[in-house]
């Protein structure tokens, strides 16, 4: 039995909508949350990291990278604003292979400014979690 949908929204796209769950794990800046059946109301900073939604017998589980955003739970919705998002089974491996590629090369630049460095570790971050759930997702 399904207690609660999820929305996974982005600035540039609907990732995916009214999705059926019974359990969510949401990586927030203070941790990782596990929302279960009358969940508390909460809105909360998301960080960089996998949105792992389970569904009931008759549901699949679906797993999501997320990249920094917020959070909001109030009554059987779940909704995540997050900067880029996409489902593991949506990713493209050669292309986050090369897009961790090029953000380990940049990080090589001696003269990279602090926010620049800052900026390719998400990079590199970001491409590792879509690499591992892509390969979590073909494995299972």
């Amino acid at each position: 039995m399904n207690f609660f949908t999820v929305d996974v929204l982005t600035p540039y796209n609907v990732v995916a909508r009214d999705i059926p769950a019974e359990n969510v794990l949401v990586p927030t800046s203070r941790g990782q949350i596990n929302i279960l059946k009358e969940h508390t109301h909460l809105v909360t900073q998301l960080d960089t990291g996998e949105l792992s939604v389970f569904g009931s017998e008759d549901d699949p589980d679906r797993f999501f990278s997320i990249s920094t955003g917020i959070c909001k739970i109030l009554k059987d919705k779940v909704l995540i604003l997050a900067n880029t998002s996409e489902e593991a089974t949506d990713i493209d491996v050669d292309r986050a292979t090369r897009a961790l590629e090029n953000a380990q090369s940049k990080l090589k630049d001696e003269t990279l400014t602090d926010e620049e460095i800052m900026k390719y570790r998400r990079k590199v971050e970001r491409a590792q979690l879509r690499l591992q759930l892509a390969t979590f997702v073909r494995k299972h």
